[in-house]
């Protein structure tokens, strides 16, 4: 139960960062590995922190974080996607976005897209039977995993998408963000 359940899990959480790392992958004029390790890397470091820190507030209580969650989740989702939206209109913007957005504005969307994990935390003890802390240990690891796998695959398949044109990966990926914050926004009401 404890490892299916995780499986599934960490495949559903991990949509958003598939999303969000295939638009990275977009944008990236360098074409090296590292850029997509460091990308899923950092989806996946968020993915297996949020829910044991929703986990560790599951036991104080969870009312304070659902109240809030998807505002901050839809607040920085947004942000980032408007800028990106924004600077597709400049005529260096792949040569920019190459560079300015990797690793500050990377945190900010790896920690927007794994607060539906940090919710999860909170019921993960129920609905994957990790009661004590070693379950705990192997469910957030599983997740963790499935997030690198899944964000390193839309990386590349961003990479793809963005070697067509990449004035409109960023634009589109802008777009993207926006639309996982709205959604995140949507399902919270």
């Amino acid at each position: 139960m404890l490892i299916l359940s995780s499986l599934l899990i960490g495949a559903a959480v991990a949509q958003d960062a598939f999303a969000v790392a295939a638009m990275y992958g977009s944008l990236d004029r360098t074409k090296r590995l590292r850029a997509a390790v460091l990308t899923a890397g950092v989806f996946a470091l968020f993915q297996t922190i949020m829910p044991v820190l929703g986990w560790s507030i599951g036991k104080v209580g969870s009312d304070a974080v659902a109240e809030y969650d998807h505002i901050i989740a839809f607040g920085i989702l947004s942000f980032i996607g408007i800028k990106m939206m924004l600077d597709s209109r400049s005529n260096d913007s792949s040569e920019k976005h190459s560079v300015s957005l990797r690793f500050r504005e990377l945190i900010m969307a790896a920690l927007a897209t794994s607060v539906d994990a940090l919710t999860t935390g909170i019921t993960l003890p129920a609905v994957t039977g990790a009661e004590n802390a070693a379950g705990m240990i192997i469910s957030v690891f599983i997740i963790g995993s499935i997030t690198f796998i899944i964000s390193l695959s839309g990386y590349f398949l961003g990479r793809r998408i963005g070697d067509l044109n990449p004035r409109l990966a960023l634009l589109s990926g802008g777009a993207v963000l926006v639309a996982i914050g709205i959604k995140t926004l949507l399902t919270a009401a």
